[in-house]
């Protein structure tokens, strides 16, 4: 039976892309989301860091009140100042008092080398391409989605974060631009659920793609194939959305496993133990 005249169905969808989350709401309910009932301090430090890392939060920008992140972290405020106390001592933000106080973000996480080497050593070749195969499971659902439900002003907003990203010169700039093109287009999926998968795995994966420690990832072809991806999303092309997403990650993945593989074949040269995953 058809559907009823006026009744959303699959023989009578809707006519116009329709905003069902907000770019900017979307993203900061993933940042001050609820926390596990463990180490919640650290948990906090870590989100916060990571949100900074990769351009949720930006320099200049001030975090909520202490009494609005306690609720929307369910913690008591002595956890939520011990966790803020830890980000001031990195240096990432500062608490100002007086009439425009607040705890503001100051500068941007530098990545640790000797950290980014032990976590591709901890990965196996086999981890990095079920990494890139995740990844492209969720990217493909939030291309194909994005297509469809992107409103004009998320189309826009991802051409600007496209530019952002052609323009970025540092590995650190090139991280958190990308990043955040990536994250943008989860948001404009209109999906929550993707938009918390796309967040967990541009954390894990952002600063390890863009990291110098071998060798720099290819920023001309990432941008070029952006750039594809881009296009497909103004022409509203579901199945090109995919192909170019899909090409980009597949990149990506190439990339990590040359880097793991060169480290690793290091490693045997200087007598370390550590040898290619397989």
């Amino acid at each position: 039976m058809d559907d009823a005249q006026g009744v959303l169905g699959p023989s009578n969808p809707p006519t116009q892309p329709v905003e069902v989350i907000p770019s900017s709401a979307a993203l900061r309910a993933q940042i001050y989301r609820s926390l596990p009932s463990y180490d919640r301090a650290e948990v906090i430090t870590d989100r916060l860091r990571d949100s900074i890392a990769v351009g949720l939060l930006h320099q200049g920008d001030r975090l909520p009140s202490e009494v609005d992140m306690s609720e929307s972290f369910g913690v008591a405020p002595a956890t939520l100042r011990e966790a803020l106390s830890k980000l001031r001592d990195e240096g990432l933000v500062e608490t100002r008092r007086g009439r425009n106080g607040g705890t503001f973000v100051v500068s941007y996480p530098q990545a640790r080398t000797n950290a980014l080497l032990q976590r591709f050593r901890e990965y196996t070749v086999v981890d990095l391409r079920d990494l890139g195969d995740e990844i492209t499971a969720i990217t493909a659902a939030c291309c194909r989605l994005a297509a469809e439900r992107a409103v004009n002003h998320d189309v826009e907003r991802l051409g600007s974060l496209l530019a952002e990203f052609r323009k970025a010169r540092t590995p650190h700039q090139r991280s958190r631009s990308d990043s955040r093109f990536w994250l943008e287009l989860a948001v404009a999926a209109q999906s929550r659920r993707l938009l918390s998968l796309a967040l967990r795995l541009q954390l894990e994966v952002s600063e390890l793609l863009w990291s110098p420690l071998i060798k720099h990832r290819d920023h001309e072809g990432a941008v070029s194939q952006l750039q594809d991806l881009y296009q497909t999303l103004v022409d509203r092309d579901s199945k090109a959305a995919v192909e170019a997403a899909s090409a980009r990650v597949s990149a990506d993945t190439y990339h990590l496993i040359d880097v793991k593989l060169t480290l690793s074949l290091n490693d045997e040269q200087d007598g370390g133990t550590h040898g290619p995953g397989r």
